[in-house]
């Protein structure tokens, strides 16, 4: 299992530093429930405007099976996320930047774990009830 990779959030943007891994989904603690089989490419990269502002650069890639909820077979999914994150620094400017269009920003916490970062945005991007197309199942 792929241990915690805490950083603090605001040196890791204004330093522009990056953390990256390629490793099996059975490496991700929470990632191991929901695939089956499968390798990522995770990159997350610390962004710091002119202005002050900060971000996440977010790049997950890679070819995972999950389990077809109609069938129980394998279902191939690719995971294909590329996500600029933005830090708000209080819940007033969360709430700011909440209200602009296409803007995804959590405040910023004082430690941020990586791997669980990396694992909420692939939860996010999986369907609802991973199946076959109607009529795609095999027999």
């Amino acid at each position: 299992m792929m241990q915690a990779v805490e950083i603090d959030p605001r040196r890791f943007c204004k330093g522009g530093q990056s953390w990256e891994v390629r490793d099996d989904v059975a490496a991700f603690p929470r990632l191991a429930h929901e695939f089956t089989q499968g390798e990522l490419f995770c990159r997350v990269i610390g962004v710091a405007d002119a202005s002050g502002a900060l971000s996440f650069g977010i790049e997950i890639r890679g070819d995972v099976t999950l389990t077809c909820q109609r069938c129980l077979g394998e279902l191939p999914f690719t995971v294909g996320i590329h996500r600029m994150l933005q830090l708000a620094r209080d819940e007033t400017e969360l709430e700011r930047l909440d209200a602009e269009p296409d803007c995804e920003t959590i405040l910023a916490p004082a430690k941020l774990d990586l791997v669980a970062l990396v694992e909420d945005e692939v939860l996010l991007s999986l369907p609802m009830a991973a199946m076959h197309a109607e009529g795609e199942c095999p027999t």
